[in-house]
């Protein structure tokens, strides 16, 4: 049996393509805010628990769902669908983790 490998964070099961537009959406969202002269402590704190495989808390998957709104305004066609997965898998842990 070949290992099991999960993508992005802990409690959220995402594929490959999934956690790659979590991570790039988030990715544009601090350089966005940045770019705007914002705070961006929070939302690398996120891309650091992304990268790590760490949980994300309610605030986080807020940060997430914000940065998926803002990426999929003109996001190519292809991630769509990874997205639409991201937003429900980062659902499903709110309600699970409560």
């Amino acid at each position: 049996m070949s290992p099991t490998h999960r993508h992005g964070p802990r409690g959220i099961d995402l594929s490959r393509e999934a956690a790659w537009v979590l991570h790039a959406a988030v990715v544009e969202h601090a350089e966005r805010t940045a770019a705007a002269d914002g705070d961006v402590g929070r939302v690398v704190a996120v891309i650091d628990r992304i990268e790590s495989g760490a949980r994300l808390d309610e605030t986080d998957r807020e940060v997430a769902r914000e940065a998926l709104d803002a990426h999929l305004e003109n996001a190519p066609e292809r991630d769509r669908e990874p997205a639409a997965a991201v937003r429900t898998a980062l659902g499903a842990q709110a309600s699970s983790s409560q």
